[in-house]
């Protein structure tokens, strides 16, 4: 799903007067007609106005719009192919990349949008472009977990995790104007922090076997003291160090394992 309907709109804040330039007049009049019911939400007057410039003429931006309409209607993979359409028309049409990447995000691709926008536009200063890679980023955040059945997001993975921070991170580094975006970049970093610490599953059992897997150790070690005998020594550190090795393995987890083992039952979607 796109994060808000500015996803599908806010790209035409990067056109000038000279974008639509092309064909006859009254293609160019139908387009800005068009363009102005789009941004005020009247998809019918919108896609009637684009078709019609469309109709007489060949131009990229008659394509985003159409594309764009079909995209706020849920028709992502027709949107796509306008969108392509307007890429093949003019290879620098920033509009169509940009629409084109949040078919994709629609497309539950988030991650492929988020890498083609960042090898395209990740050194872009411009604050359109910066709002773009920021919500693309936010859609990878919430496509790579896993959900339950109430629809609660949950880190299910190493892979998950690693990915949930680098999605945050970059959010907060594009630094937009947007409080909605930074609010749940700042919540993801911590979900992803306070799922690093680790925990002992279940407590109790854990840390009574780590105390016997100590006293077993210090007990030979004691004992080989005693009775002069190394190997005595040697056994109690080897075996004691294993021990404990092997309870750490087994019953500790990170608190993104604890919860996602507590929810596993409820989960309906895995992520990726």
């Amino acid at each position: 799903m796109l994060r808000t309907w500015q996803d599908v709109i806010a790209k035409w804040q990067l056109v000038t007067g000279s974008d639509a330039i092309g064909g006859p007049v009254a293609a160019q009049q139908f387009l800005g007609a068009a363009k102005e019911a789009l941004l005020a939400g009247r998809l019918d007057a919108a896609v009637a106005g684009f078709e019609q410039a469309a109709a007489l003429r060949d131009h990229p931006l008659d394509q985003v719009g159409i594309g764009d309409v079909l995209l706020a209607r849920g028709r992502w993979r027709t949107a796509a192919a306008h969108y392509e359409r307007a890429a093949r028309l003019d290879p620098g049409c920033v509009l169509a990349v940009l629409g084109l990447s949040q078919a994709w995000v629609a497309g539950g691709d988030a991650e492929r949008a988020a890498e083609e926008l960042e090898l395209r536009f990740g050194d872009s200063g411009d604050p359109v472009l910066r709002y773009y890679l920021a919500s693309t980023w936010c859609s990878v955040g919430d496509q790579v977990r896993a959900a339950t059945d109430d629809e609660v997001l949950v880190i299910a993975s190493e892979r998950q995790l690693r990915v949930c921070e680098r999605a945050a991170l970059r959010i907060l580094d594009l630094d937009v104007g947007d409080h909605e975006l930074r609010r749940g970049a700042e919540r993801l970093l911590a979900e992803v922090r306070a799922g690093r610490k680790w925990r002992w599953r279940p407590e109790g059992i854990a840390v009574s076997l780590a105390v016997l897997a100590v006293s077993f150790g210090l007990t030979l070690v004691a004992v080989g003291g005693v009775t002069g005998s190394v190997y005595l020594v040697v056994a109690g550190i080897v075996l004691g160090s294993a021990l404990l090795y092997l309870i750490v393995v087994r019953f500790r987890r990170q608190a993104w394992q604890a919860r996602a083992d507590g929810l596993a039952d409820r989960i309906t979607r895995p992520g990726v």
